[in-house]
Protein backbone atom coordinates (compact mmCIF):
# COMPACT_ATOMS: atom_id res chain seq x y z
CA UNK A 1 0.00 0.00 0.00
CA UNK A 2 1.33 3.40 -0.81
CA UNK A 3 1.83 6.05 1.52
CA UNK A 4 -1.26 8.35 0.43
CA UNK A 5 -3.54 5.34 0.25
CA UNK A 6 -2.43 4.26 4.12
CA UNK A 7 -2.84 7.91 5.61
CA UNK A 8 -6.06 7.46 3.57
CA UNK A 9 -6.98 4.07 5.54
CA UNK A 10 -6.13 5.23 8.69
CA UNK A 11 -8.50 8.49 8.36
CA UNK A 12 -10.91 6.61 7.36
CA UNK A 13 -11.02 4.30 10.23
CA UNK A 14 -10.72 7.24 12.75
CA UNK A 15 -13.90 8.64 11.18
CA UNK A 16 -16.05 5.24 11.37
CA UNK A 17 -14.51 4.95 15.03
CA UNK A 18 -16.14 8.16 16.04
CA UNK A 19 -19.37 7.94 14.33
CA UNK A 20 -19.57 4.66 15.80
CA UNK A 21 -22.16 4.51 19.15
CA UNK A 22 -20.67 4.67 22.23
CA UNK A 23 -21.65 2.27 25.11
CA UNK A 24 -22.01 4.65 27.97
CA UNK A 25 -23.32 2.61 31.58
CA UNK A 26 -25.00 5.83 33.40
CA UNK A 27 -23.32 5.45 37.43
CA UNK A 28 -26.44 3.54 39.85
CA UNK A 29 -27.48 6.07 42.08
CA UNK A 30 -26.66 5.21 45.99
CA UNK A 31 -28.75 2.01 46.69
CA UNK A 32 -30.07 1.40 43.19
CA UNK A 33 -32.35 4.47 43.52
CA UNK A 34 -34.40 2.76 45.76
CA UNK A 35 -36.47 4.83 48.75
CA UNK A 36 -33.96 3.84 51.31
CA UNK A 37 -34.30 3.94 55.24
CA UNK A 38 -34.80 1.80 58.07
CA UNK A 39 -37.07 0.17 60.86
CA UNK A 40 -37.11 1.87 64.31
CA UNK A 41 -37.12 -1.52 66.06
CA UNK A 42 -33.21 -1.65 65.35
CA UNK A 43 -32.81 1.29 67.75
CA UNK A 44 -35.38 -0.05 70.57
CA UNK A 45 -32.70 0.51 72.75
CA UNK A 46 -33.15 4.09 72.21
CA UNK A 47 -35.77 6.76 72.26
CA UNK A 48 -37.74 8.19 68.74
CA UNK A 49 -35.00 11.11 69.43
CA UNK A 50 -32.07 8.70 69.33
CA UNK A 51 -33.81 6.57 66.64
CA UNK A 52 -33.41 9.69 64.24
CA UNK A 53 -29.79 10.09 65.44
CA UNK A 54 -28.73 6.93 63.94
CA UNK A 55 -30.70 7.49 60.92
CA UNK A 56 -29.13 10.65 60.73
CA UNK A 57 -25.70 8.92 61.23
CA UNK A 58 -26.75 6.57 58.85
CA UNK A 59 -26.91 9.44 55.97
CA UNK A 60 -30.63 8.24 56.04
CA UNK A 61 -33.49 10.35 54.93
CA UNK A 62 -36.63 7.56 55.35
CA UNK A 63 -37.78 6.04 58.29
CA UNK A 64 -40.50 3.44 59.43
CA UNK A 65 -41.11 3.72 63.24
CA UNK A 66 -42.45 0.63 65.78
CA UNK A 67 -44.68 1.35 68.68
CA UNK A 68 -41.65 0.43 70.92
CA UNK A 69 -41.09 4.12 70.27
CA UNK A 70 -44.41 5.68 70.21
CA UNK A 71 -48.63 4.41 70.13
CA UNK A 72 -49.92 4.51 66.85
CA UNK A 73 -52.55 7.25 68.04
CA UNK A 74 -52.67 10.92 67.31
CA UNK A 75 -54.59 13.79 69.57
CA UNK A 76 -52.16 14.16 72.49
CA UNK A 77 -49.68 16.18 73.61
CA UNK A 78 -46.55 13.67 72.75
CA UNK A 79 -47.54 12.92 69.74
CA UNK A 80 -47.78 16.46 68.74
CA UNK A 81 -44.34 16.77 70.06
CA UNK A 82 -42.90 13.40 68.35
CA UNK A 83 -44.49 15.04 64.81
CA UNK A 84 -42.65 17.99 65.45
CA UNK A 85 -39.41 16.39 66.15
CA UNK A 86 -39.21 14.29 63.41
CA UNK A 87 -40.25 17.14 61.25
CA UNK A 88 -36.93 19.12 62.60
CA UNK A 89 -34.69 15.89 61.84
CA UNK A 90 -35.04 15.87 58.08
CA UNK A 91 -36.30 12.38 58.34
CA UNK A 92 -39.51 11.04 56.60
CA UNK A 93 -41.88 8.64 58.42
CA UNK A 94 -42.82 6.51 55.75
CA UNK A 95 -44.48 4.12 57.57
CA UNK A 96 -45.15 2.60 60.90
CA UNK A 97 -45.87 -1.47 62.14
CA UNK A 98 -45.90 -3.96 62.19
CA UNK A 99 -49.45 -3.46 63.87
CA UNK A 100 -52.07 -5.84 64.08
CA UNK A 101 -55.96 -5.46 62.86
CA UNK A 102 -59.29 -7.52 63.20
CA UNK A 103 -62.56 -6.87 61.84
CA UNK A 104 -63.59 -4.00 64.33
CA UNK A 105 -63.54 -0.55 61.82
CA UNK A 106 -63.21 1.44 64.87
CA UNK A 107 -59.96 0.46 66.30
CA UNK A 108 -58.69 0.18 62.66
CA UNK A 109 -59.47 3.46 62.02
CA UNK A 110 -57.85 5.12 64.47
CA UNK A 111 -54.53 3.54 63.18
CA UNK A 112 -55.96 5.33 59.88
CA UNK A 113 -56.23 8.49 61.51
CA UNK A 114 -52.63 8.22 63.11
CA UNK A 115 -51.34 7.39 59.40
CA UNK A 116 -52.93 10.34 57.63
CA UNK A 117 -52.00 12.85 60.46
CA UNK A 118 -48.07 11.92 60.55
CA UNK A 119 -48.16 11.40 56.69
CA UNK A 120 -47.25 7.76 56.35
CA UNK A 121 -47.99 5.94 53.11
CA UNK A 122 -47.85 2.72 54.52
CA UNK A 123 -49.03 0.87 57.71
CA UNK A 124 -47.17 -2.60 57.75
CA UNK A 125 -49.49 -5.12 58.90
CA UNK A 126 -50.18 -8.76 60.44
CA UNK A 127 -54.32 -8.78 60.12
CA UNK A 128 -56.51 -11.14 61.05
CA UNK A 129 -58.07 -13.06 57.60
CA UNK A 130 -61.53 -11.13 58.83
CA UNK A 131 -59.97 -7.85 58.93
CA UNK A 132 -59.18 -7.79 55.08
CA UNK A 133 -63.59 -5.89 54.44
CA UNK A 134 -62.84 -3.08 56.55
CA UNK A 135 -59.11 -2.26 55.54
CA UNK A 136 -60.15 -2.24 51.77
CA UNK A 137 -62.32 -0.07 52.82
CA UNK A 138 -60.50 2.23 54.63
CA UNK A 139 -57.31 1.93 52.56
CA UNK A 140 -59.32 3.18 49.54
CA UNK A 141 -61.07 6.03 52.24
CA UNK A 142 -57.34 7.41 53.62
CA UNK A 143 -55.25 6.76 50.16
CA UNK A 144 -52.97 4.55 52.80
CA UNK A 145 -51.36 1.53 51.88
CA UNK A 146 -51.79 -1.62 53.87
CA UNK A 147 -48.36 -3.90 53.79
CA UNK A 148 -49.04 -7.62 55.00
CA UNK A 149 -45.38 -8.90 56.81
CA UNK A 150 -44.17 -12.18 56.37
CA UNK A 151 -43.00 -13.61 60.14
CA UNK A 152 -41.51 -16.50 59.42
CA UNK A 153 -42.24 -20.52 60.33
CA UNK A 154 -45.39 -20.40 62.34
CA UNK A 155 -46.62 -17.06 61.30
CA UNK A 156 -49.95 -16.15 60.07
CA UNK A 157 -48.04 -15.41 56.56
CA UNK A 158 -45.35 -17.61 56.53
CA UNK A 159 -44.60 -19.03 52.65
CA UNK A 160 -45.52 -16.64 50.10
CA UNK A 161 -48.50 -18.39 48.66
CA UNK A 162 -49.79 -17.28 52.43
CA UNK A 163 -49.97 -13.33 50.81
CA UNK A 164 -50.55 -14.23 47.61
CA UNK A 165 -53.93 -15.87 48.68
CA UNK A 166 -54.61 -12.83 51.37
CA UNK A 167 -54.76 -10.43 48.83
CA UNK A 168 -56.12 -12.32 45.76
CA UNK A 169 -59.26 -9.42 44.61
CA UNK A 170 -58.39 -7.36 47.07
CA UNK A 171 -57.74 -3.30 46.06
CA UNK A 172 -54.12 -2.69 45.02
CA UNK A 173 -54.03 -0.59 48.13
CA UNK A 174 -53.14 -3.79 50.12
CA UNK A 175 -50.07 -6.02 49.27
CA UNK A 176 -47.12 -7.18 51.04
CA UNK A 177 -44.05 -6.08 53.09
CA UNK A 178 -41.58 -8.97 51.99
CA UNK A 179 -39.38 -9.06 54.85
CA UNK A 180 -36.26 -10.94 53.77
CA UNK A 181 -34.71 -12.55 56.72
CA UNK A 182 -37.69 -14.06 57.54
CA UNK A 183 -38.55 -15.42 53.96
CA UNK A 184 -35.21 -17.20 54.66
CA UNK A 185 -36.25 -18.88 57.85
CA UNK A 186 -39.12 -19.73 56.01
CA UNK A 187 -36.97 -21.68 53.58
CA UNK A 188 -37.57 -19.46 50.46
CA UNK A 189 -35.61 -16.80 48.71
CA UNK A 190 -36.61 -13.31 48.90
CA UNK A 191 -35.94 -12.82 44.96
CA UNK A 192 -37.99 -15.59 43.87
CA UNK A 193 -40.82 -14.14 46.19
CA UNK A 194 -40.56 -11.03 45.35
CA UNK A 195 -40.58 -11.56 41.73
CA UNK A 196 -43.96 -13.93 42.57
CA UNK A 197 -45.79 -11.51 44.04
CA UNK A 198 -44.99 -8.97 41.77
CA UNK A 199 -46.61 -5.22 41.88
CA UNK A 200 -48.30 -6.48 44.99
CA UNK A 201 -45.08 -5.37 46.68
CA UNK A 202 -45.44 -2.07 48.88
CA UNK A 203 -42.83 -2.36 50.82
CA UNK A 204 -39.60 -4.21 52.06
CA UNK A 205 -37.50 -5.15 55.25
CA UNK A 206 -34.32 -6.07 54.50
CA UNK A 207 -32.34 -8.15 56.59
CA UNK A 208 -30.41 -11.13 56.36
CA UNK A 209 -30.45 -14.44 57.93
CA UNK A 210 -28.47 -18.08 57.31
CA UNK A 211 -30.73 -20.93 57.10
CA UNK A 212 -31.59 -22.44 59.52
CA UNK A 213 -29.24 -20.40 61.54
CA UNK A 214 -29.40 -16.62 62.62
CA UNK A 215 -29.76 -13.46 61.43
CA UNK A 216 -26.40 -11.80 59.93
CA UNK A 217 -24.80 -8.10 58.75
CA UNK A 218 -26.91 -7.46 55.68
CA UNK A 219 -25.15 -9.28 52.60
CA UNK A 220 -22.94 -12.03 55.22
CA UNK A 221 -25.89 -14.69 55.07
CA UNK A 222 -27.89 -16.28 52.61
CA UNK A 223 -29.62 -13.39 51.01
CA UNK A 224 -28.54 -12.79 47.17
CA UNK A 225 -28.54 -8.89 47.28
CA UNK A 226 -28.10 -8.50 43.60
CA UNK A 227 -31.07 -10.58 42.59
CA UNK A 228 -32.97 -9.27 45.00
CA UNK A 229 -32.04 -5.86 43.32
CA UNK A 230 -32.37 -7.43 39.65
CA UNK A 231 -36.03 -8.78 40.89
CA UNK A 232 -37.08 -5.00 42.52
CA UNK A 233 -36.17 -3.41 39.19
CA UNK A 234 -37.86 -6.10 36.99
CA UNK A 235 -41.17 -5.67 39.22
CA UNK A 236 -40.76 -1.71 38.60
CA UNK A 237 -41.06 -1.30 42.16
CA UNK A 238 -41.20 2.26 43.25
CA UNK A 239 -41.54 1.78 47.88
CA UNK A 240 -39.64 2.35 50.85
CA UNK A 241 -37.01 -0.09 51.44
CA UNK A 242 -36.04 -0.26 55.21
CA UNK A 243 -32.88 -1.67 56.56
CA UNK A 244 -34.26 -3.97 59.83
CA UNK A 245 -31.19 -5.30 62.04
CA UNK A 246 -31.59 -6.61 65.29
CA UNK A 247 -28.10 -7.60 66.38
CA UNK A 248 -26.19 -5.43 68.92
CA UNK A 249 -29.10 -3.04 69.92
CA UNK A 250 -26.76 -1.59 72.50
CA UNK A 251 -25.22 0.11 68.82
CA UNK A 252 -26.47 -0.93 65.88
CA UNK A 253 -24.91 1.28 63.88
CA UNK A 254 -21.67 -0.11 62.82
CA UNK A 255 -23.69 -3.16 62.11
CA UNK A 256 -26.02 -1.30 59.69
CA UNK A 257 -23.58 0.74 57.97
CA UNK A 258 -21.43 -2.13 56.73
CA UNK A 259 -25.08 -3.50 55.60
CA UNK A 260 -25.65 -0.78 54.02
CA UNK A 261 -22.51 -0.46 52.22
CA UNK A 262 -23.16 -4.34 50.87
CA UNK A 263 -26.39 -3.11 49.90
CA UNK A 264 -25.00 -0.62 47.81
CA UNK A 265 -22.51 -2.34 46.16
CA UNK A 266 -24.65 -5.25 45.45
CA UNK A 267 -27.23 -2.68 43.73
CA UNK A 268 -24.55 -1.04 41.78
CA UNK A 269 -23.04 -4.62 40.29
CA UNK A 270 -26.42 -5.46 39.10
CA UNK A 271 -28.15 -2.37 37.92
CA UNK A 272 -25.27 -0.88 35.81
Amino acid sequence: MKRRDFIKAGLAATAAATLAPRIVRAEVPQYGGFRMGAQSYCFRQFDYKGTLEGLQKLGLKNVEFCSVHFPPAKGSDVFEQVKADIAASGITPVSFGVEGFTKDDESSRVKFDFAKALGLEVLTANPMRNAFESLGTLCDEYDIKIAIHNHGPGALYDKVQDTAKAVEGLTPRIGACVDTGHVIRSGEKPHEVIRELGDRVISLHLKDWIHDGEEQILGEGDIDLKEVAKALRDIKFTGPVMLEFELFPEDPVPGMAKGLENWDAACKEALA
